[in-house]
């Protein structure tokens, strides 16, 4: 991660009320804050993805953390197109102009596990598509850290990721998260939102994360149950 002075900062030495660059929900570079903890678990040993683009970037994540990617090959911004080719960029010099919409179809939150080599990441740092070249799966033994951040969403390596996983959705994840960015709810239920001194998962999240999964698998039920009823 990059701080506001432009020093990179690894996750482990992440802070609530540290001053992070973060990207707004029209893809501008704005000044964040670390607000808390989604997930701290220093020395945990996990299997995660390690994506790496054509601009040489390696990013490090579980396999259902969000990630932005760029939906299709050639996108239209703005009146402008950008082509992603086999091993190179052509037209690299059109950036991709920072009114650019997040949260659409042309660029969307997808969990690390359905990137595929010739998507392209979204590279705020250089303002340009960053095609996938190569996913490795690995072990690590540095732990597992997600930190929440204001704007939901992180710059790390350059690369926009979501601070959210789990859940399919960057939208539904963050509306639902909403009091663990309100200051006057952290205060009061700080231990239940993510604090300095939280380890594991939030425990307002984890609870969130119980009942979707119950919801998903009493739905799943139910559909199981009326294929048998018209067989």
């Amino acid at each position: 991660m990059v701080d506001r002075l432009g020093n990179t900062v690894l996750m482990s030495e992440l802070r609530p009320g540290m001053v992070v660059i973060g990207v707004n929900g029209r893809g501008q570079l704005v000044e964040d804050t670390v607000l808390g903890w989604l997930h701290n678990e220093p020395g945990a040993v996990v299997e995660i993805l390690a994506i790496k683009t054509l601009s040489g970037k390696q990013l490090r994540l579980t396999r259902q953390h969000l990630v932005y990617r760029m939906h299709e090959h050639s996108r239209v911004l703005d009146g402008s197109i950008i082509t992603i080719a086999t091993g190179h960029l052509r037209n690299q010099q059109q950036r991709i102009h920072k009114s650019l919409e997040l949260e659409t179809s042309a660029i969307e939150a997808a969990f690390a596990e359905d990137i595929r080599i010739g998507d392209a990441l979204l590279d705020v740092a250089s303002d340009l598509p960053d095609p996938v070249v190569a996913i490795d799966t690995l072990v690590t033994r540095d732990g597992l850290y997600a930190p929440l951040t204001r704007s939901g969403r992180l710059v790390v390596d350059g690369i926009l990721v979501s601070c959210y996983g789990t859940y399919p959705s960057h939208v539904v994840a963050h509306a639902v998260l909403w009091p663990a960015r309100v200051g006057a709810l952290r205060t009061i239920w700080g231990s239940m939102l993510g604090t300095d001194s939280t380890v594991g998962i939030m425990p307002y999240a984890e609870g969130l994360y119980r009942m979707w999964t119950i919801a998903a698998r009493i739905l799943k039920e139910a559909r199981v149950s009326v294929v048998a009823a018209a067989c």
